[in-house]
């Protein structure tokens, strides 16, 4: 019998990818999503094998349905990016725990396995190259900046408590991930601002001076080592999933500018000019992706260049037929 898969979220950016990577190797997938950062996908739209349910996570009766129904669930639904954390703080840690919670309990009423989608925000303050067993270490709480991350990090301690009462689970923290269908706008979504900036003759605004980088990771990759973490070895474990495509931010706009033989200007712009409430900024984020390698035998197979290039290719497709506002 074709299992069959829960993605929460499953409309967005990273999600859609997910939905779409386990189709092609054959499973039945249903998306839940409000469709509040939802992308159009006319191809994912088209599938037999994929079901939409709109819908919140925090709708204990609906989640109770749904995890019932399939085999894992991978749970992605969340409010995300540091200018929600900034604007929005109280929804955006209110409603990503309740949401996690419901999850969890669901999917321990049933024993249905769950991987759950964190971040390297909760890295916070640490020394890289990061890895899954060292401390974390936040900023003062007076800087809601640390609040996304400080939420992530609670749901990793729920999602493990939950794995002590034998819940298969396993936690992925995604590491600036990027591709086709990534929304443009805040800072987590860098590489698709820049492209767009690049395409239509706009500033490409860096932050700060660029120095800071960053090891970006094209989606396929993020949704290859999602999946693999299904399998039983990886129950119990938390896991980087991330690249060593390693850039400063002022590299990156520069890349981009070549890439797409743009004319548009780089224009640097102080943090406090573009977010509110002491913004504080990490110099540098890469992972250590040596326990994936070895548990999962996951290895990033796409450079940053060549993520590059296709990421612009359907920037341009669409801007070309006005899918782009």
């Amino acid at each position: 019998m074709r299992r069959k898969y829960l993605v929460t979220g499953g409309a967005g950016f990273i999600g859609s990818h997910l939905a779409e990577g386990l189709l092609e190797r054959g499973y039945k997938v249903t998306v839940l999503d409000n469709l509040e950062n939802s992308i159009a996908d006319p191809d994912l739209d088209q599938n037999s094998q994929l079901s939409f349910v709109k819908g919140s996570v925090t709708d204990r009766s609906l989640v109770r349905e749904l995890v019932a129904e399939h085999d894992a669930v991978f749970h992605l639904a969340a409010m995300l990016g540091v200018k929600t954390t900034m604007t929005h703080t109280i929804e955006m840690v209110q409603n990503n725990l309740a949401g996690t919670s419901i999850i969890l309990e669901e999917a321990m009423r049933t024993g249905k396995k769950v991987v759950f989608a964190s971040t390297s925000e909760v890295y916070g303050k640490g020394e890289p190259p990061f890895s899954e067993n060292m401390d974390l270490r936040f900023g003062n709480t007076t800087k809601l900046r640390w609040s996304y991350a400080l939420g992530k990090s609670l749901e990793e301690c729920l999602c493990l408590a939950y794995g002590r009462k034998k819940l298969p689970i396993t936690i992925v923290r995604y590491f600036n991930i990027f591709g086709p269908r990534q929304k443009d706008g805040s800072y987590g979504g860098v590489v698709s601002r820049f492209i767009k900036a690049a395409l239509t003759g706009e500033d490409l605004l860096v932050y700060g001076d660029g120095s800071q980088t960053r090891s970006f990771t094209y989606v396929s990759d993020a949704v290859e080592g999602t999946i693999r973490c299904l399998e039983e070895k990886a129950d119990q474990e938390i896991f980087n999933v991330g690249s060593r495509n390693e850039i400063t931010i002022l590299g990156l706009a520069t890349k981009i500018k070549n890439l797409t033989k743009s004319s548009s200007n780089i224009v640097h712009i102080p943090f406090d000019k573009v977010y509110p409430h002491g913004f504080e900024e990490i110099p540098k984020r890469s992972p250590d992706i040596n326990k994936i390698e070895t548990i999962l035998q996951y290895e990033p197979q796409v450079k940053l260049e060549q993520g590059l290039k296709e990421s612009i290719g359907w920037y341009r497709r669409k801007l070309a037929r006005g899918e782009l506002s």
